[in-house]
């Protein structure tokens, strides 16, 4: 048998994975896994498996950044989760904490996508949105998220990642500051 080595670097698939085990470990424990921080440890675990420099909650100048993977050029990683909400259509015979809110709307991801965006290392970027209720339209979605970057004048790009219950096989997409245009001849 080969000895397995640890990934050097994170791929969009690898984010896909990510997120898919994700929404299977919160369907296997529906009531266990109910919001972000809950994810956490699963998280940390499936990326130190893979990249073993693997940092949680570094502090940079913009906040703090869910996760960091070091080396010479770092990947960044920020989490966001919609909750089950009350009456969950996966889950009909368990109640779960009331929460209506879309929380993967890029309205209110500002904060991550501000700090991602203005993280002066590293090229890679994820923000990987994982839905366990569903009812998100894709491209509204994608709408929101590359019309909120272009708000930024400067900024790194950032892939988003979503994956959802009715989703697994995942999305991703680019979101890119406006470019800053040099004159020509100067």
């Amino acid at each position: 048998m080969a000895k397995s080595s640890a990934h050097q670097k994170l791929t969009i698939e690898h984010v896909k994975d990510l997120g898919r085990m994700l929404i299977e470990v919160a369907n296997l424990y529906p009531t266990k896994f109910l919001s972000e921080r809950d994810f956490f440890p699963l998280v940390v675990a499936y990326l130190t498996g893979r990249i073993p420099s693997m940092e949680a909650e570094v502090s940079t100048t913009e906040g703090r950044i869910d996760f960091q993977l070091k080396g010479t050029n770092p990947t960044w990683l920020e989490l966001a989760v919609q909750p089950r909400t009350l009456a969950d259509k996966n889950f009909p015979n368990v109640a779960f904490p009331g929460n209506k809110a879309k929380t993967l709307y890029a309205s209110q991801n500002r904060p991550e996508l501000r700090k991602l965006m203005n993280e002066q290392t590293g090229k890679t970027r994820f923000l990987l949105l994982v839905d366990l209720h569903g009812g998100y339209v894709l491209k509204k979605l994608e709408t929101g998220y590359k019309t909120e970057a272009k708000t930024y004048k400067k900024g790194k790009s950032i892939r988003v990642v979503y994956v959802s219950q009715s989703l697994l096989t995942g999305y991703s997409f680019l979101a890119s500051a406006k470019p800053t245009l040099i004159p020509m001849g100067k």
